[in-house]
């Protein structure tokens, strides 16, 4: 008998670490086209992110230090991104306006920041970690990074995916 619990919890462990790698591999989502996204930035203006071109959706939160981490050097590449016709935009997941513009107040940040309030493009996209960068081309997810990403490696991403 006690062996055959000892082969259970060995099952279970072997079924529960499968599934949390897999969650961490980008998933049939890359392969969904978003035709139309429309989403508030702090201040209340509406943007709608375009269906056709190369842009990058960074999902961070607040109370994420590797997003924290990631604002500058986010800022630092995002000139180099525009002249290469490249946008960027940060989308913030499911937190209150007054908290997102609270934060944003310690950062100079020229890059657009978009609420995502109730959640629903972090489903579409299948979220599950913060910060996790989208790359898209013509509205289809061609690479996503799960975890902090630094200047240049933002940069070296978008020329290998984006260009």
């Amino acid at each position: 008998m006690k062996k055959a619990t000892q082969l259970a919890l060995v099952i279970v462990l072997i079924i529960g670490l499968s599934y949390a790698i897999l969650s961490n591999v980008t998933s049939g989502h890359a392969e969904a086209k978003i035709d139309h996204i429309e989403l508030l930035t702090p201040t209340g203006q509406q943007v709608t992110i375009p269906s056709e071109g190369s842009y990058i959706l960074n999902f961070w939160a607040t109370y994420c230090p590797p997003c924290e981490r990631e604002m500058p050097a986010f800022e630092a590449a995002y000139a180099t991104l525009q002249a290469q016709n490249i946008e960027l935009f940060a989308v913030n997941v499911e937190e209150p306006t007054k908290l997102v513009n609270r934060y944003l107040a310690q950062f100079n940040l020229s890059f657009p920041i978009l609420l995502d309030r109730n959640g629903e493009l972090k489903e579409v996209y299948e979220i599950l970690t913060l910060p996790t960068t989208l790359f898209v081309k013509d509205g289809k997810v061609v690479h996503t990074v799960k975890g902090e990403l630094s200047e240049q490696e933002l940069l070296t991403l978008t020329k290998n995916f984006l260009y």
